[in-house]
């Protein structure tokens, strides 16, 4: 009680200008949190057009964005790595081409990607090939259960480019699928006994489920789904359950649909904007949902559009300062226990493009204490409150809808030196305060 307390003294004694600097902000960003971009990255010669197709999330302080050199063209893939401090880039099995354009995770210590011919493992200190494919084809997703229970899935009719088809590694070998199985699209799990998934045809496509033993089509979704062209799932626990896609059909004015199973019954949810293609979504940590979305004609666009628990739809167009000719968002990931998203994309310009890395924040004031002492014994650790000992200095970063706001230096007079559980500093984000007039605050027992 006498920390939180002596937090609370912290928080009154820069309440008046963290009031000041928020009276002057626009008023969307104190309600609004932005996507805002946290990397990009360019491989190759200036005319690449660098790109991350797949991102996925284990925990706060690991994550992993894929991509590759050079869509539409000759192509290495690459991966870019969230350590809980900075992106930096992390080498992959050499030999490969293409890119990785799907990956999920069911630990930090069990993470799959896939590309053009080949699945990749990451075991928590290495990368290795886990499979190759002589026929080659293109895949589509990847579910992972455990180390010894993953699917690929490779189903490609609107490509034009050949399939991989269904594959099962079961620990010991991998079994391709048949039936229904093979026209799987993507898929998302849950356990290894709950599989969702969709495949996708001319007529719209349609939701299939595995139990364990088989998959079978899940034609209580069907009305929910009419007249949709299938695109995602995502299946975040058996009672909560999401489809995308696009309506009509034949994409004439289409809007985006989302169908959502709560274990009972299917609800369908469409978004009041016309869209072209939607991209792979997320939850949003409070029975929402975010979903990256490009606007056809002769001005494309790329949004995020939200839909709250209510049914109520928002959207935010991404943009980046600078001469981009354009952006895209294919892919977001929810950070495990936060609000808070990453998202895959990049940005293209005249001649070329970057990779890049979005995003996501919770939105408000936020607190946090960094310790910059040089002594390790103190085990300070980021993203958590450092109440430090006697005539010891703490730095403390305020942010204001996401936005940098001010930098304060604070002395500590009296006060017993414990760690104590403070709201994470958004990953990804470190925020360029002001530098030469902090006030050095002196903060009382």
């Amino acid at each position: 009680m006498q920390i939180a307390r002596r937090a609370g003294v912290v928080l009154g004694s820069v309440s008046a200008a963290v009031a000041t600097m928020a009276a002057g902000l626009p008023a969307r960003a104190a309600t609004e949190p932005p996507w805002q971009i946290a990397a990009t990255v360019h491989y190759g010669p200036a005319d690449y057009a660098s790109g991350y197709s797949a991102v996925v999330a284990t925990a706060k302080d690991d994550a992993w964005a894929f991509g590759g050199t050079n869509p539409g063209g000759t192509s290495t893939p690459t991966a870019e790595r969230w350590n809980g401090k900075r992106w930096q880039p992390w080498a992959l099995p050499s030999g490969l081409s293409g890119f990785i354009v799907a990956a999920a995770a069911s630990s930090p210590d069990n993470v799959w990607a896939v590309g053009s011919g080949y699945a990749l493992h990451w075991n928590g200190a290495a990368w290795s090939v886990a499979k190759t494919w002589s026929q080659g084809g293109e895949t589509s997703s990847v579910a992972v259960i455990t180390p010894a229970d993953v699917w690929v899935f490779g189903f490609a009719s609107f490509s034009g480019a050949p399939g991989l088809g269904t594959w099962h590694f079961t620990g010991r070998a991998w079994i391709r699928g048949t039936g229904i199985a093979a026209a799987i699209y993507r898929a998302s799990a849950v356990s290894r006994h709950d599989i969702w998934a969709i495949t996708v045809s001319p007529a719209g496509g349609s939701v299939v489920r595995y139990d364990g033993y088989s998959w079978e089509r899940v034609t209580a979704a069907d009305a929910a789904l009419a007249n949709t062209q299938l695109d995602d799932v995502l299946a975040a626990s058996p009672s909560n359950v999401w489809v995308s896609g696009v309506s009509p059909v034949n994409g004439a004015g289409g809007h985006l649909v989302l169908a959502h199973f709560n274990g009972v019954r299917w609800t369908r949810f469409v978004s009041p904007w016309p869209v072209q293609q939607p991209e792979r979504f997320a939850t949003d940590g409070a029975h929402g949902v975010w979903i990256p979305a490009v606007t056809g004609g002769d001005d494309p666009a790329t949004w995020i559009l939200h839909l709250s628990p209510a049914g109520s739809w928002t959207r935010t167009q991404i943009v980046s300062a600078g001469p981009q000719a354009g952006v895209g968002v294919g892919d977001l990931a929810l950070i495990p226990g936060t609000t808070t998203l990453w998202g895959s994309g990049g940005l293209l310009t005249a001649t070329g493009g970057n990779a890049a890395i979005w995003e996501h924040g919770v939105p408000g004031v936020g607190l946090t204490a960094r310790d910059h002492r040089a002594d390790p014994r103190h085990g300070a650790r980021p993203g958590r409150l450092i109440v430090a000992g006697r005539g010891e200095v703490v730095r403390v970063y305020l942010t204001v809808g996401g936005r940098g706001a001010i930098r304060v230096y604070l002395t500590i007079r009296r006060c017993r030196a414990h760690h104590v559980p403070g709201p994470a500093f958004p990953p990804g984000r470190d925020p360029v305060m002001a530098r030469s007039s902090a006030p050095r605050l002196s903060v009382p027992d």
